[in-house]
């Protein structure tokens, strides 16, 4: 084996042992925030329903869906949430997550709704 063929090979595992730290370290970042949205998503559907049958206010729901997302550490603010109450509850978010991941910062766009249309 030449002595130059032996150093290519270390150069691509090194490449190689990199790239996958960077992804590992990307999706360790981005995945918990994806479970999150998942789970703030949940409660606001179910939040949805259960605001119909209590006839909660606006206030109300906003100030729970505040709640739930604080719980969740997500960025959540109250111009963030839009509710319509009535016959039927309606939930519209519209937020960014920045995500930080030391050498390069980029914003995730998460827009989840709910209504009681089960009802």
């Amino acid at each position: 084996m030449r002595r130059s063929e032996k150093g290519a090979g270390s150069a691509k595992l090194i490449f190689t042992i990199i790239f996958l730290a960077l992804v590992g370290w990307t999706a360790f970042k981005v995945i918990p925030i994806y479970v999150a949205n998942y789970e703030l998503n949940n409660d606001i559907h179910d939040l949805a329903i259960q605001a119909t049958v209590d006839r909660a206010s606006v206030d109300a729901v906003q100030n729970k869906v505040l709640g739930y997302a604080k719980d969740l550490d997500l960025p959540v603010t109250r111009e963030d949430i839009k509710v319509q109450v009535g016959t039927r509850v309606t939930i519209d978010l519209d937020y960014n997550v920045p995500v930080d991941l030391k050498f390069y910062t980029f914003e995730m766009h998460f827009t989840p709704s709910a209504s009681n249309n089960a009802l």
